[in-house]
C-alpha cells in the first residue's frame, strides 16, 4: 500500500476508534428539576419574646394579638440553583389569621437581605391549607455569594390549633 492512501485511511480509523458510531455531535446540558421538604421542625423562632408550639409536624404560635417568625436556612446539594417554586403547607382554620412564607436571600459580604418570593394562606378557614407561588425574583442562588433561607409568621390567636406550618417544599433546577 502507497503512503498517500494509508496515512489517509490510519487517520480515518483513529477518529472512528475515538469517536465512536454515532459520529462527533453536540451534546446540551440537561436541566435537572429536584424538590427539598423543610419540615416544621427546622423552623427556629427569631426572638424568644412569643410563646409558640415546636413539634417535629408543625409550628404554631400560641401567643394572641402577635405574630411568631421563624427561620431555617435552605441547603442545596449542588452549588448553583434556580428557585422555580415555594410551596407552604399550614394549617389554616381562622379568618382574621394567616401563615406566610418567604423566600429571602441573604449577601454578606454587601449587607445585603433581599425577599425574593412570598406567598400567605389568606384568610380561610378550611383547616389545611396548600399555597405556592413560581413568581420568584431573583430565581438564581448561588451559594458562594449568598445564603438562601425560609421566614414564617405565624398570627397569633391564643389557641395553637388555629394556625400552624407544617412544612415547606422547595423545587429547584440545576
Amino acid at each position: 500500500m502507497s503512503k498517500k492512501i494509508w496515512v489517509p485511511v490510519a487517520v480515518a480509523l483513529l477518529v472512528a476508534m475515538f469517536v465512536g458510531p454515532g459520529g462527533v455531535t453536540a451534546t446540551e446540558p440537561r436541566l435537572t428539576t429536584a424538590s427539598i421538604m423543610i419540615p416544621a421542625s427546622a423552623f427556629h423562632p427569631t426572638s424568644d419574646d412569643v410563646d409558640y408550639k415546636n413539634e417535629a409536624y408543625l409550628k404554631a404560635n400560641s401567643a394572641t394579638g402577635v405574630n411568631g417568625y421563624f427561620q431555617a436556612p435552605l441547603l442545596f446539594p449542588v452549588p448553583v440553583v434556580n428557585i422555580k417554586r415555594i410551596t407552604l403547607y399550614a394549617y389554616d382554620r381562622i379568618s382574621n389569621g394567616q401563615a406566610c412564607l418567604q423566600l429571602r436571600r441573604s449577601r454578606p459580604p454587601l449587607h445585603e437581605t433581599l425577599t425574593a418570593g412570598q406567598v400567605c394562606t389568606g384568610s380561610t378557614s378550611s383547616g389545611a391549607v396548600t399555597v405556592f407561588t413560581t413568581d420568584i425574583s431573583p430565581r438564581r442562588v448561588d451559594t458562594a455569594n449568598a445564603a438562601a433561607y425560609l421566614w414564617v409568621s405565624v398570627t397569633g390567636t391564643g389557641a395553637t390549633d388555629d394556625v400552624a406550618v407544617r412544612g415547606v417544599r422547595v423545587t429547584y433546577s440545576y
